[in-house]
């Protein structure tokens, strides 16, 4: 769904005055393109902070911190980082608690002002990662959590009920419902009805709804204001 000025002003509902519209992305956004989605009400910006490069065990992204400085100097000051853990049977991956200490540390050497670390929990069939077995899954995903908790960092967790359902072996399964849930489905409906309920969740805080955008560079959410 494009959405522009116009029609963001044609559509404010009351229930949308109370949320953040959100874009994110995985790649090397120009200042500009921030700029234009800034004006059209996309006040957070979520970008990829950290990439699996199961390759090489997990890195940061390398359009991080370059994007990162063009949201900034575009006027984006609400800024998150999501993380998508390298893992993996047959992946050399270092451990969750480097893979968050590196990550960490691009944040400290570029100053970055980051509110929140989203774990990006998905299944990749390139680098074939949650292959332990539904069980062993459960235990690579709780001891992504205990990494994440022992950073420090705020944290919430993204996914859907699809990938859940595959990761875990059913859509049930709790991992850890106190953390904050940002969801993904691509209904087009910008609010945070949250129809499937999975990992235990009773509401999501975030609601990412279009994987299309005006520009070609981001997804779409709307966040708990």
């Amino acid at each position: 769904m494009i959405r522009s000025v116009l029609f963001a002003l044609a559509t404010l509902t009351t229930s949308s005055l109370a949320l953040i519209f959100a874009v994110d992305s995985s790649t090397l956004v120009s200042e500009g393109t921030f700029s234009t989605a800034l004006g059209e009400g996309f006040t957070k910006a979520v970008l990829r902070g950290y990439q699996e490069a199961c390759g090489i065990g997990g890195q940061v992204d390398p359009n991080f911190v370059g994007a990162y400085n063009n949201a900034r100097a575009a006027g984006y000051t609400n800024i998150d980082t999501y993380w998508f853990p390298c893992s993996g049977v047959n992946n050399a991956c270092k451990s969750y608690a480097t893979q968050i200490a590196e990550l960490g540390a691009t944040f400290n050497a570029h100053s970055m002002a980051i509110g929140r670390i989203w774990i990006d929990l998905e299944v990749d069939p390139v680098c074939d990662n949650w292959n332990y077995g539904t069980s062993g899954n459960l235990a690579q995903a709780r001891e992504i959590i205990s990494a994440i908790e022992a950073s420090g960092f705020n944290f919430g967790i993204y996914s859907s009920p699809g990938e859940w359902g595959d990761i875990f072996g059913s859509e049930s399964v709790v991992l850890d419902n106190s953390a904050p849930l940002w969801f993904a489905n691509f209904n087009n409906v910008e609010t945070l009805t949250f129809s499937s309920p999975f990992g235990g969740w009773t509401a999501p805080v975030g609601h990412q709804y279009t994987d299309v955008s005006a520009s070609g560079s981001f997804d779409l959410s709307v966040f708990q204001s």
